[in-house]
């Protein structure tokens, strides 16, 4: 099963929360806020954490995903997801939507081209060789609002990322038109981006909230891809609200 770590009791509803590529802590600037209402899931998803040297596959990611759910209750949970993660958390929600009680997907990119995926992979080399620059690493984890301690683990486990490994999170990137369950989806969804990122991203807010009338669109002003952590002051009220009408 895959490694997961905790926030706030097991007694209150339950929130899967899917990071982004690479980035364990992608909801550090949540924990704390939402661990008082609610029992915060972080699963290990492949690239990061203790799943770091393992490349990103999505199938064999979703089935550890769904034996992760399956231990946690015969309840309906909540799944949270960010840029990677929200990629996942579309299609789980597609695949097995009786086990969510609803959905918020941010920052999920669902029209990759083939250009775009060149362009990301093509970074690649660049990208992990400044990885494993201790000082580097931990100077982003602190800019994204991390602990030290948060920023240190990131710090050490991303020197285990390979150029294959980086490649993989584009190559393996989803399209919403394989995924035509999607329109059929009954559970209440909230999809969010930022104003400020690219335009592709904005894009498959327009698909999500397009192609299932279920799903909320919101646009952040002034907020990059990075909004979980550098514009929680935006994000974690509407995470609330949301969470708090549906689980």
């Amino acid at each position: 099963m895959l490694p997961f770590d905790e926030y706030g009791s097991r007694e209150h509803p339950t929130v899967l929360l899917l990071h982004g590529a690479a980035a364990l802590d992608t909801f550090s600037s949540q924990y704390a806020f939402l661990s008082e209402r609610f029992h915060l899931v972080v699963p290990h998803l492949y690239g990061a954490g203790k799943s770091a040297g393992t490349p990103y596959a999505p199938e064999p990611l979703l089935q550890g995903l769904c034996e992760l759910i399956s231990t946690l209750g015969t309840a309906p949970i909540a799944v949270v997801g960010h840029s990677l993660g929200a990629q996942l958390a579309v299609m789980l929600v597609c695949r097995h939507p009786e086990r969510f009680s609803c959905a918020v997907f941010l920052s999920a990119w669902v029209n990759p081209t083939p250009g775009a995926i060149r362009l990301y992979c093509s970074m690649a080399p660049m990208t992990t060789a400044l990885l494993q620059w201790g000082w580097l690493v931990r100077l982003q984890g602190r800019y994204w609002n991390y602990t030290r301690q948060q920023a240190d683990y990131m710090a050490e486990y991303s020197k285990q990322l390979t150029a294959g490994q980086y490649r993989s999170f584009f190559q393996n990137t989803m399209n919403l038109d394989d995924f035509p369950a999607y329109n059929r989806v009954k559970l209440p969804m909230l999809a969010v981006c930022g104003a400020r990122e690219v335009k592709s991203m904005r894009q498959s807010l327009a698909l999500l909230t397009g192609r299932n009338p279920r799903c909320q669109g919101i646009i952040l002003p002034k907020a990059s891809h990075d909004f979980p952590m550098r514009n929680a002051d935006q994000l974690n009220p509407l995470l609330l609200n949301f969470l708090e009408q549906y689980l």
